[in-house]
């Protein structure tokens, strides 16, 4: 699992078939949706599931951990016009306009 800005990459970056950016107007880039994007909805999940299964020392070092994931997102939602998350963004939590913006 690799880690994006806001999201969880869909494919590993060291993959020759890799592609971070998720554009479908365009034939070059519009096949990639599961070859790099970074979705952002499956984050929870992931997290739960860590606090779950990850062997913390402490309930701080958990909250901790978890935060780290979760600062960009709350950055994110104080900017946005609809106090929302994207469904995914491009590499590097770049906005992806081929995506639900919320």
């Amino acid at each position: 699992m690799e880690r994006g800005c806001m999201g969880i990459k869909t494919l590993d970056p060291k993959d020759k078939k890799y592609n971070g950016d998720y554009i479908n107007s365009d034939d070059s880039h519009g096949w990639n949706y599961h070859q790099g994007p970074e979705w952002v909805w499956p984050v929870g999940f992931f997290l739960k599931a860590q606090l779950y299964f990850k062997d913390y020392k402490s309930k701080e070092e958990a909250v901790y951990d978890t935060m780290q994931w979760l600062i960009p997102h709350i950055n994110h939602i104080h900017k946005d016009p609809w106090e929302g998350l994207p469904e995914l963004t491009n590499s590097h939590g770049k906005r992806c306009n081929d995506s639900c913006p919320t």
